[in-house]
């Protein structure tokens, strides 16, 4: 969820080799230069033929086994390396190529294994075809449902999307956006950090499209932003705690200067004055966004439960991901959910409505999301709009469970 704590990520490959064959070893039989490949066995190459090209003999790709080029295709048929474009390149027909010479090109290209140049295309056409998304994290599975929603989008074009993480951490974040200036991809896509408004404004400058998901920053001017409507969401979610009677409300999130952070806080304070409820500084907990969810729950619960003659009957979390280890901490210190705290998230992660868990909570538009961020994208890239745009998902769906209602 946007606006939650900083996670960071870490995947290793590995590959199997035996051990080297030692000199003098049993059974092992030295391999020189000079033997034929005939002496080794049909199923290995020559020393010669992988280890030592011939000096002056230029490498074959065709009786290498290797990916061939359109020019090599061009050889092996005798034909010109125009003809083999127009029919690679889908232009066969206007360029009235025959149909026994475009399935002669299509049959050679698959037995020699073509493989487009898609670098060389993109330099000719002066664009990449790639599309830069930059997310948070890949933790309880709002990114997955994000990309998702983009795929929708994009399989139906020849952009390709490349996504990463920034973890939160600005470092990370400015050289995953570098990287994304760098292969020259046609769009970005990127969960904002606060704090890292120079390099955004680098990508503006550099005229591809930007895009915020999830979150905005209102006053970085010239940003477009795809978000969800979250204060009518957070209203909905309070004023459903105060529906079932629950009088005294804590709220608990993350210190974070998130603009979603803050309106989610903001539609607590205001539903609390507006229906006559305590608002008491010691049921908000807000601890540092850089510790776990479960640490920040720890400190978050600490604070909230330290009077136990004001103790609250109602927790709003501010997002499922700090909801759902907050029942496992209300649980642990002996204290009923939701017969003595009731617990309201926000979001419905996938956990929120596993049987065992139940957590009531408002359901987030990511998937929605996502896909209206490819949309608009690629309206920006096609000038059909104008930047900037600002757009925003609205969805007040709450998802009563067992957390609030027994």
């Amino acid at each position: 969820m946007p606006g939650g704590r900083p996670q960071t990520l870490q995947s290793c490959i590995c590959s199997h080799a035996g051990p080297p064959a030692s000199q003098g070893s049993p059974g092992v039989r030295k391999i020189t230069a000079r033997e034929s490949p005939v002496t080794l066995g049909t199923a290995h190459r020559s020393f010669h033929s992988e280890r030592m090209p011939i000096a002056g003999k230029k490498p074959d790709p065709i009786t290498d086994g290797k990916s061939v080029s359109a020019i090599d295709l061009a050889r092996i048929l005798g034909l010109s390396h125009a003809t083999i474009s127009f029919v690679l390149n889908g232009k066969a027909e206007k360029n009235k190529i025959s149909r026994a010479t475009i399935e002669r090109v299509k049959a050679a290209a698959q037995e020699y294994n073509y493989i487009p140049n898609q670098l060389a295309r993109n330099l000719r056409n002066s664009r990449s075809g790639m599309i830069g998304v930059i997310l948070g994290n890949f933790r309880m599975d709002w990114a997955e449902a994000a990309v998702g929603g983009m795929q929708t989008v994009f399989d139906d074009t020849d952009y390709v999307p490349f996504v990463a993480t920034h973890g939160f951490d600005a470092e990370r974040n400015r050289k995953e956006i570098l990287s994304s200036l760098y292969r020259r991809d046609e769009g970005i896509i990127a969960l904002p950090m606060p704090g890292c408004e120079d390099i955004y404004a680098k990508i503006i400058r550099s005229g591809v499209p930007l895009i915020f998901l999830g979150d905005e920053m209102p006053d970085f001017a010239g940003a477009n932003s795809v978000v969800w409507d979250c204060e009518a969401a957070a209203d909905a979610g309070v004023r459903h705690l105060v529906d079932i009677g629950r009088k005294r409300i804590a709220f608990l999130g993350v210190d974070y200067p998130a603009t979603c952070t803050q309106r989610r806080f903001e539609a607590y304070r205001q539903v609390l004055q507006s229906c006559g409820l305590p608002f008491r500084e010691q049921w908000v907990a807000r601890p540092p966004a850089s510790s776990s969810p479960e640490e920040i729950v720890r400190r978050a619960l600490d604070q909230i439960l330290a009077d136990r003659k004001h103790f609250p009957d109602a927790i709003f979390a501010l997002n499922d991901g700090l909801a759902l280890p907050t029942l496992t901490a209300l649980e642990s210190r002996g204290i009923g959910v939701p017969g003595e705290i009731a617990v309201v998230g926000m979001g419905d992660l996938p956990l929120s409505s596993h049987p065992a868990i139940s957590l009531t909570t408002v359901q987030e538009p990511t998937w929605e999301m996502g896909r209206e961020a490819a949309t608009l994208l690629l309206e920006l890239i096609a000038g059909k709009v104008a930047a900037p745009v600002q757009r925003s998902i609205s969805s007040t769906e709450l998802l009563v469970r067992r957390s609030s209602v027994a």
